[in-house]
């Protein structure tokens, strides 16, 4: 067989080499990302739960949200579906023990959900205190109930903060 006479001209940017190494570097920038971020791809339960506990504390905290269910409605808050829930803020329990009474909170059956200020916000565990929220240890002292935030819905905001309400009064179009 005969070899051609002639050469194909490459530019440099073309060269296979430069081209591997970018896509190194590409690879590196995503993996660098991927370790901050800890984002999870994964179809497996234990991995999806060990990341939502491995996760660091400013993602943990925008997780305690609840949907916004305001006892009288306000036009500044027309498009705002939920909110991370805040110490100041007013929530209604709307499922579990604290719901709708019973015997271990004390209470009688079918009673009104409990509303109250939120004392206090567990965000490593994504609970709250609720004032009113309490139960009775064996050595008859209260102690307070956590409740889960997906459990609540926010009835009134705190509105002394006023960059939050700022940011949720925003417009949006």
């Amino acid at each position: 067989m005969r070899k051609a006479k002639f050469k194909v001209q490459i530019s440099k940017d073309q060269y296979p080499e430069r081209q591997l190494n970018a896509g190194l570097v590409l690879q590196r920038l995503q993996n660098r990302l991927y370790e901050v971020f800890k984002v999870v791809k994964s179809r497996k339960p234990g991995k999806q739960r060990k990341a939502q506990d491995q996760a660091p504390m400013h993602i943990k905290r925008k997780r305690v949200r609840a949907r916004l269910q305001l006892d009288k409605p306000d036009a500044r808050l027309a498009g705002v579906r939920s909110v991370t829930i805040r110490v100041g803020d007013t929530v209604r329990v709307v499922r579990g023990d604290q719901s709708h009474g019973g015997k271990r909170v004390g209470g009688k059956r079918n009673a009104d959900p409990l509303n109250g200020k939120v004392l206090r916000v567990d965000s490593d565990r994504g609970r709250l205190f609720i004032e009113g929220s309490t139960a009775t240890k064996s050595d008859n002292k209260e102690e307070a109930m956590p409740v889960h935030s997906s459990n609540v819905v926010v009835v009134k905001i705190d509105e002394t903060d006023k960059l939050r309400m700022q940011n949720l009064t925003a417009d949006r179009s």
